[in-house]
């Protein structure tokens, strides 16, 4: 079913856009809050191909976690522990801000 926009829904949600994102899962919405956070006052706008979130942000694809033991393990053969003990730091932290979101 197609929905067709109001003049008013055009003029006020279409119009002096500032930033625009494509994709309304978790990377767009991010996205979104941080141009927010940086750029306060700007207009940004993100677009979605539907009106429900149906992308892998609400499937099996769309998940953040630290990394399985066996991914860590093939990190640790291949690089330093200080390495793999920094990036597991940086991706505990990646989730704590996604959750303060």
């Amino acid at each position: 079913m197609a929905y067709e926009q109001s003049f008013w829904e055009w003029n006020s949600f279409f119009r002096d856009i500032d930033f625009l994102i494509i994709g309304g899962g978790i990377v767009g919405l991010s996205a979104g809050i941080y141009l927010c956070e940086q750029s306060p006052g700007a207009k940004v706008l993100v677009l979605d191909r539907g009106p429900l979130p149906l992308g892998a942000s609400t499937r099996n694809a769309g998940f953040a976690c630290f990394g399985s033991m066996t991914e860590l393990l093939a990190d640790l053969s291949q690089t330093s522990a200080e390495v793999v003990w920094e990036l597991v730091h940086r991706r505990y932290q990646g989730l704590r801000t996604l959750r303060q979101r």
